[in-house]
């Protein structure tokens, strides 16, 4: 997400852009399509992103303490467009957990609130041991579900899954694996509840590449899945 960063119009586009559609469910018969942007895709045409019928979108708020640049206009442009808000943070176990946590509620609060929790999107230890990220990650969680009184969801893949030693399974996984039918779950995890599954996706209204991701549920689960505790 840091570097890269649906249901479509017809069900043909969909299948064409995610297999997994065509052949199996992965556990989720029902499921809605979303994208997820940071500064790397720069000026997005929301509107025409809606039309080309994507449900819901993540903007990133920060990497670590270095916020993004067009996070603010993002997301109020997602919400002119009638498009399911959320944000995630690309999270840095190095640096200060509480700024980065602190650091991502302003933000969204400052923007109005967002329709679903907050995301920790965690692809690196940051040059951290493993048990430092797993801790600096459960403060990070714990902060920010106390103050945005939303569970926070967990962003990560197969691969960077090893970081966490099983411990996260409590919080919705969104979990990223690609060039796959149905994806792999990492330690701790039954299911998953998002799940980006390309990296180079298109769509109308965004220049170049954009991730592309699922919802596993309907529209009435999505936004049971953001409301406050």
């Amino acid at each position: 997400m840091k570097r890269r960063a649906i249901v479509g119009c017809v069900i043909a586009h969909v299948a064409a852009a995610h297999p997994a559609f065509a052949s199996d469910d992965c556990g989720a018969p029902k499921r809605l399509a979303g994208i997820d942007v940071s500064s790397y895709q720069g000026v997005i045409d929301w509107k025409r992103v809606h039309k080309a019928g994507v449900i819901f979108a993540f903007a990133r708020i920060s990497d670590g303490l270095d916020a993004d640049p067009r996070f603010a206009a993002n997301f109020a442009a997602m919400r002119r467009a009638h498009i399911r808000r959320g944000a995630y943070q690309y999270f840095r176990a190095g640096s200060d957990v509480d700024a980065q946590a602190d650091l991502a509620v302003r933000a969204l609060r400052r923007a109005g609130g967002g329709d679903l929790p907050l995301v920790a999107d965690v692809e690196t230890d940051d040059g951290q041991p493993r048990e430092r990220v797993q801790e600096a990650l459960l403060r990070w969680l714990a902060r920010v579900e106390r103050r945005t009184h939303r569970r926070p969801i967990v962003y990560t893949s197969p691969a960077h899954g090893a970081l966490l030693d099983g411990r996260f399974g409590d919080f919705a996984l969104w979990v990223a694996h690609y060039e796959t039918d149905c994806p792999a779950l990492p330690d701790g995890w039954e299911r998953w509840t998002l799940w980006q599954h390309s990296q180079t996706g298109r769509i109308d209204g965004i220049a170049g590449d954009v991730d592309l991701d699922d919802f596993a549920g309907t529209r009435a689960a999505l936004r049971r899945l953001g409301r406050r505790r």
